[in-house]
């Protein structure tokens, strides 16, 4: 109606506008929050003839308080349906009939305010001939840092929404640029260096911002990959999940197998948990109050440790930036175990690293473990127990049991007491009959041939950055890591000599890896062809690595000590076909060993030099004199004449 207003109208207006504009500015947002909003799907798809099944979904959003779950296809059914206090979060199992064929489905979440529906996908399986194959002692791992190895995509290296300081080749704790595309472009280079296996560090999505945190070591970035906020999605910096299924494909096709670096002890600070966490006990603690851990780690080994230092220890913060994860809640256990097997069969991977594995419950171990096994039978997990000493590291394995009674059926351990050792005994700290005593600790596994023998990793300075290093040492040490019993783990760089001292300086870019250069130990980037040393320590490296790809009793064979001193260790690798004979002599003059060939069986030999040059051994009546070169590691078969 025109014309102007009454003296009523103009009071109707007066009092009535002011509430039309928040009508206007909130009524709509707020009648379409009274329905349910939907904003996360975790798993986002799941298998037809799974062996979990039902699925259990988490949904994140808003408004579900009351909500009701169904599908219009009979081949999905949902039940036992949760939803926390804040109506934020919403849990159901989904029922997936073994014959539903891959595809979208539609499920709705209905509230009496209203509905949201969203699309659930059934994806055809991987083929389980070609994937999640398992690692074993015939394997050698080369460990990965993503960010650091190679930058194959540069249109990654800024993703949206990062700050421009975050990827920074000057700062060591930034982004550089490597990427899942570096890696797939450089899987010839490791196939031609003889490993069979590559472990990637944490490819979750992580926090793209700066961290500002004052302390001398900020600003930094969380391009390592341990600070995850969102377990179901890829970090940007490196790539999406179709280039990751190409890198596994592209991998597989090579003969190489790929490692997955899982943690799901804990997350990032800046997950969407953390402020909103599902359940009230989804953490032990809070990002304002939490327990730290103080690392006292053998509580966890000793039957006789008190409560409070266990409880701290496990539900302790690993930092202040990492909020722990609480396993003993059941509905965290089951998405975490779904969420490590959804990569597996999503990927094809063949194996898990599972990061600081000790901080979490052993019955949670024990479940994770059984699930992957009963989903995946060859599939493998190697726990991350940082201890020098091997009862504790034992304790974690599996196929024995604890003094709690639990068998963890983990599959693998980190030999970090053997590294230890080797670390002291080839920096000339420590005489090599350290490494036959450290050795009779085997008696305390299942089999030592499960365990994994690091030369070392991302958070231990590298061997030419060692008090009393140089490069004798560095092969002497990588020599011995790829003939001991185990699976030997290397970390990239180690084999073309690369240096650096405690995090982040040992994390360094890898040379050839960045087309503008590699930064090399000042910060400047240079760009040249490798050098003698590089050289030598590479196709040292790639020679012991072929010999042991050649011969079955240095991947599978018995170890039996031979003869150890202050500068030799000689040790027998045995198994039904051949005998190996591995000598190692860190002197600076020829040294001599004296063997028993009736300890091997063999009641005369005959020795062939499979690798480095010996002295032919001497026959002396039921002895054989060994000469073996200075600074030298040698290997020979003996055969019975």
């Amino acid at each position: 109606m025109s014309g102007p207003a009454s003296h009523n109208d103009s009071n109707w207006l007066t009092f009535h506008v002011p509430l039309l504009f928040l009508l206007i500015a909130y009524g709509t947002n707020a009648l379409a929050q009274s329905a349910p909003i939907v904003n996360k799907v975790d798993p986002p798809s799941w298998w037809a003839g799974h062996s979990i099944n039902p699925v259990r979904l988490l949904i994140g959003g808003h408004n579900l308080a009351g909500a009701r779950v169904s599908s219009t296809n009979p081949s999905l059914r949902s039940s036992s349906i949760r939803v926390n206090e804040t109506g934020t979060a919403l849990f159901f199992d989904l029922d997936i009939k073994s014959t539903t064929p891959p595809g979208e489905y539609p499920i709705a979440i209905e509230t009496s305010k209203g509905k949201a529906t969203f699309e659930f996908t059934i994806s055809p399986a991987l083929d389980s001939t070609t994937n999640f194959q398992g690692i074993n002692s015939n394997d050698v791992i080369y460990l990965i840092m993503i960010d650091r190895f190679a930058n194959g995509d540069a249109r990654n290296d800024l993703p949206a929404g990062a700050p421009p300081e975050a990827t920074d080749r000057n700062n060591p704790r930034a982004y550089h640029g490597g990427d899942l595309r570096g890696v797939i472009d450089r899987l010839p280079y490791l196939k031609d260096l003889g490993v069979t296996t590559i472990w990637l560090t944490p490819w979750y999505d992580n926090w793209n911002g700066l961290n500002r945190c004052g302390e001398p070591w900020c600003p930094n970035t969380y391009y390592h990959g341990y600070h995850a906020i969102d377990y179901y999605s890829v970090e940007d910096h490196f790539g999406d999940l179709e280039t990751l299924r190409e890198l596994v494909r592209k991998a597989h096709t090579l003969g190489l197998k790929v490692i997955q670096d899982q943690v799901a002890n804990h997350v990032g600070s800046q997950h969407p948990w953390v402020k909103a966490p599902p359940l009230p006990n989804w953490f032990h603690g809070t990002l304002a109050q939490h327990q730290r851990n103080r690392f006292k780690n053998s509580v966890l080994l000793s039957p006789h440790s008190n409560p409070d230092e266990v409880r701290n220890t496990l539900d302790g913060w690993f930092s202040d930036d990492l909020p722990d994860m609480n396993q003993e809640e059941p509905e965290v256990a089951r998405y975490e175990i779904q969420n490590s097997l959804w990569w597996v069969g999503a990927t094809g991977i063949d194996g898990i690293r599972q990061d600081t594995i000790q901080y979490m419950p052993r019955p949670f171990i024990r479940s994770l473990s059984e699930a992957l096994h009963r989903q995946y039978p060859r599939m493998w997990m190697v726990g991350e127990v940082f201890e020098r000493d091997a009862a504790q590291t034992a304790f974690f394995i599996g196929g024995h049991t604890g003094w709690d009674g639990i068998d963890t059926k983990l599959d693998s351990v980190f030999d970090f007491a053997l590294w230890n050792t080797s670390l002291g005994v080839f920096t000339n700290k420590l005489p090599l009959t350290a490494l036959r005593e450290q050795l009779k600790y085997d008696a305390l596994y299942p089999s030592a041939s499960q365990v994994t023998v690091l030369a070392n990793n991302h958070d231990t300075p590298r061997f030419l950055s060692l008090d009393g290093a140089d490069a004798i040492g560095s092969k002497l040490h990588t020599a011995f890591v790829l003939t001991v019993r185990g699976i030997p783990q290397i970390y990239y760089g180690e084999e073309i000599a690369m240096e650096g001292k405690d995090d982040p300086d040992n994390r360094r870019e890898f040379r050839g890896g960045f087309s503008s250069g590699y930064r090399d130990s000042r910060g400047v980037v240079r760009e040249r062809g490798p050098t003698r040393q590089e050289l030598d320590l590479f196709n040292w490296t790639r020679s012991w690595l072929k010999l042991r790809a050649e011969h079955s009793a240095l991947r599978t064979g018995n170890l039996m000590d031979l003869f150890a001193d202050n500068d030799v260790y000689v040790f027998a690798r045995q198994d039904s076909s051949e005998c190996v004979i591995v000598a190692f002599n860190r002197a600076d003059k020829p040294l001599q060993a004296v063997l028993s060939p009736v300890l091997l069986g063999l009641k005369s030999a005959r020795f062939t030099s499979l690798l480095g040059a010996v002295a032919t051994p001497v026959v002396a009546g039921d002895r054989v004199v060994l000469t073996i070169p200075a600074k030298s590691a040698v290997a020979l078969k003996a055969e019975q004449l």
